[in-house]
C-alpha cells in the first residue's frame, strides 16, 4: 500500500488525535535526561563526606512538574550514584506520570564501571543494565540474552557525577574541559563541554547559597548548574524553561505537582499562519526557518535540502520510491541492519512477525510497503508515555509515533532493509508538532511514516535529527526557539 496521506476518514477515526501527541515521549525522556544530569546534594546529618543526598523540586516555565532525589555513597573502592525522578505532565488534557531510577557505580576516579536504569509510567516499564570492560560499554537490552556494545575511547563518567568530578578534579574557574559522559536516560555516550565560571551567590528554596557555577553542553543542550563546595547541586536550569532547585523531602512530598495543568504541547508546538488543506497530497513545501543554526544541525537529507542559509530556507519534496525492484536482503548501509537496545531486530518475536507481514517477498520496495501497511494497521494509535522499544510495542500493539518508528525499524532491519529513525516536525492544522518516523535504504534513503501509512512520507515532514534516543535528544535544545513561515506548498493534481 502506497499513499502520500491517509484518507480523511482514516485521519478522523484513527489518527486525528495523534497529531496533538507527536514526539511527546522522546521529549519527555530528553527532559528526564536533563534532570538526570543533576549532581548529588547536601543533606543535614551527613556523616563525614562518605555520603550525601539532595531533593530537588522541578518546574517547567514556572509550573511544578515533579521532583528528583540524588544520592552518592563513597567507599575506598569508588562511588555509587543513585537518582530517582518523578514527573507529572499533561498531554492534550490527559495526565501522565513517569518516573525513572538509575544507579551508577564508579571507581575512585569517578569513571563508570556499571549501571542500571529503569523507566516506568502508567503504560509500560523498561529496565536495562550495563558494564564497562576493556574500553567497551556492554549493555543488556530487554528481551535479549546478548549484550549490545558501545566502543569507548577512554573513561566515561555518569552524568550524575559531574558536580563531584568538578570538585575532585579541582577544575579551575574560567576554564573549559571536555568530558565523555554516559547518560542512561538516553542510553548513549556524548562528549560534554564543561565550562567552569566561578563563584557566585544563588537562591534556592528561599535560602541563599555561595556556589560554584558551571555549564555543561551536551547533545546540543546546555545545562547550567550551581553546586556547593562538595559538588552538590543547588540549582540547575536548561531549556525549555526547566529549573530544579534544592529543597527538602517534606516540602516536595507535601506539595502537589502542577504538571497536570501544564500541557507540554504549549511548549513543543510551532505555530504557523498558513492553512494547508487536510487530507491533501502535499508534494512540496518551502519553509522560512528561524532559531536553528544550520551549522549545528544536518538539515539536508532524503527529499529535504537547504536552499539558503541567510535567511534559512528549507525545501522539502515527497520523494519517489525506486521504480525497479530492489533485491532482499540489502548489504549496503549495514550499520542500520544491526540490532540496538531499543530496536531488537534479532529477537525471535520480531523475526516471526516479519514473516507474517511480508511472507516470502524478495523485493525490498514491496516489502517496505507491506511493513508500513502492517504497522499502520495493527498498532493502535494511543497516547503513550513510555521508553519506546520494539519488543514492548510488539507485545502491546499500542503507541504513538515513537512506538511505530521503533517497531517498524526492527521489522525492516530483520527483513534485511537498512532502516533508521528520523525525528523532527510534522505539519497539521496551522502548526508543526514534534514527530518521529523512519528512513529506509532502497539504493538511496527514502522517508516512510508507519504512523500514517505513508510510503513514501509526505513533504509535511521537516527532519531535524536521526538515530537513537541519544541523537534524538539533540532537538530538545530547539524547543521554544524555532520559528517557521510556510513560503509555498504544492499539491498533487486531483484524481
Amino acid at each position: 500500500m502506497s499513499r502520500s496521506r491517509p484518507e480523511p476518514s482514516l485521519i478522523d477515526s484513527r489518527t486525528r488525535f495523534y497529531y496533538s501527541h507527536t514526539m511527546r515521549t522522546s521529549l519527555i525522556l530528553a527532559v528526564v535526561a536533563v534532570l538526570a544530569s543533576g549532581c548529588g546534594g547536601a543533606k543535614t546529618n551527613i556523616q563525614g563526606t562518605q555520603s550525601a543526598e539532595v531533593w530537588l523540586s522541578s518546574t517547567i516555565e514556572g509550573q511544578r512538574v515533579g521532583y528528583s532525589v540524588y544520592r552518592f555513597d563513597q567507599s575506598p573502592g569508588g562511588y555509587r550514584f543513585e537518582s530517582f525522578i518523578k514527573m507529572t505532565l499533561a498531554m492534550a488534557g490527559r495526565e501522565q506520570q513517569v518516573q525513572s531510577h538509575s544507579e551508577a557505580h564508579t571507581g575512585p576516579d569517578l569513571a563508570l564501571r556499571k549501571f542500571s536504569f529503569t523507566f516506568s509510567s502508567q503504560n509500560s516499564s523498561f529496565a536495562v543494565k550495563g558494564r564497562v570492560a576493556d574500553n567497551v560499554l556492554w549493555i543488556t537490552a530487554p528481551g535479549s540474552k546478548e549484550e549490545r556494545s558501545i566502543q569507548l575511547t577512554g573513561p566515561v563518567y555518569p552524568s550524575s557525577a559531574l558536580g563531584r568530578y568538578l570538585v575532585v578534579r579541582k577544575l579551575k574557574p574560567d576554564s573549559m574541559y571536555n568530558v565523555d559522559v554516559f547518560d542512561a536516560a538516553v542510553m548513549g555516550v556524548s562528549r560534554a563541554e564543561v565550562k567552569v565560571w566561578g563563584r557566585e551567590k544563588v537562591k534556592a528554596g528561599g535560602q541563599e547559597y555561595q556556589a560554584t557555577k558551571f555549564t555543561t553542553r551536551m547533545t546540543k543542550t546546555t545545562v547550567t548548574t550551581w553546586v556547593d563546595d562538595r559538588g552538590m547541586a543547588i540549582v540547575e536550569t536548561s531549556d525549555p524553561g526547566i529549573r530544579s532547585e534544592r529543597t527538602t523531602a517534606d516540602k516536595v512530598l507535601k506539595t502537589e505537582p502542577e504538571g497536570q495543568k501544564f500541557d507540554v504541547l504549549t511548549v513543543f508546538r510551532v505555530q504557523v499562519d498558513t492553512q494547508i488543506p487536510e487530507g491533501a497530497a502535499v508534494t512540496h513545501l518551502e519553509l522560512d526557518v528561524t532559531g536553528i543554526d544550520p551549522r549545528e544541525y544536518e538539515l539536508t537529507g532524503p527529499g529535504q535540502q537547504v536552499t539558503s542559509t541567510s535567511p534559512l530556507v528549507v525545501e522539502i519534496k515527497t520523494p519517489a520510491l525506486p521504480s525497479e525492484p530492489v533485491p532482499l536482503p540489502l548489504v549496503a548501509e549495514s550499520e542500520f541492519l544491526k540490532p540496538s537496545v531499543t530496536i531488537q531486530s534479532d529477537a525471535p518475536e520480531i523475526k516471526a512477525r516479519v514473516k507474517e507481514a511480508i511472507g516470502d517477498e524478495k523485493d525490498a520496495v514491496a516489502a517496505t510497503r507491506k511493513l508500513v501497511s502492517w504497522v499502520f494497521t495493527v498498532v493502535e494509535k494511543q497516547t503513550t508515555a513510555s521508553y519506546p522499544n520494539a519488543l514492548d510495542v510488539l507485545k502491546t500493539l499500542k503507541g504513538d509515533c515513537n512506538e511505530h518508528a521503533v517497531l517498524f525499524a526492527a521489522l525492516a532491519r530483520a527483513a534485511g532493509i537498512p532502516t533508521r529513525v528520523a525525528v523532527g516536525l510534522l505539519y497539521m492544522n496551522r502548526a508543526f508538532y514534534y514527530h518521529a518516523w523512519n528512513e529506509v535504504y532502497l539504493g538511496r534513503w527514502v522517508p516512510v511514516d508507519a504512523t500514517f501509512g505513508e510510503c513514501p512520507a509526505s513533504a509535511l515532514h521537516f527532519k531535524l535529527a536521526q538515530g537513537e534516543l541519544s541523537e534524538q535528544a539533540e532537538i530538545l535544545g530547539l524547543v521554544g526557539k524555532i520559528g517557521i513561515k510556510v513560503k509555498e506548498f504544492g499539491l498533487a493534481p486531483a484524481r
